[in-house]
């Protein structure tokens, strides 16, 4: 797992208990392993973080919007992150993502949905 590089995959969510625990089991079954979980909530009153605690400790409440949350999980993403995925649902292998991408020095946004 040491030449695969990290993809740092940052959710952000307000008020997704419905949605969330689909989109975190389909990131836990990637073929791809080197994966990190990072939720950022807006201030959630239902059970989004509570759920997504489940599948990870980076759990983090920060808004006020969209923009803001994805900006603190970039900060929070690990030192060797190339690649942040924002989606609410992954295919089962999200390998061919890195391959096509050539894994480059520089962070890379990308969306999947």
């Amino acid at each position: 797992m040491k030449d695969l590089p990290l993809v740092s995959v940052i959710i952000t969510t307000k008020n997704e208990e419905r949605n969330i625990e689909n989109c975190l089991k389909s990131i836990r079954n990637q073929t791809y392993k080197n994966i990190e979980i990072i939720v950022v909530d807006n201030n959630s009153d239902d059970r989004t973080k509570e759920i997504a605690e489940k599948y990870t400790a980076q759990v983090f409440n920060h808004g006020p919007e969209r923009s803001a949350q994805r900006n603190l999980g970039a900060e929070r993403a690990g030192v060797y992150t190339k690649i942040i995925l924002i989606a609410m649902y992954f295919s089962k292998d999200i390998s061919y993502v890195v391959k096509e991408l050539n894994i480059r020095e520089e962070l890379t946004i990308l969306r999947i949905s």
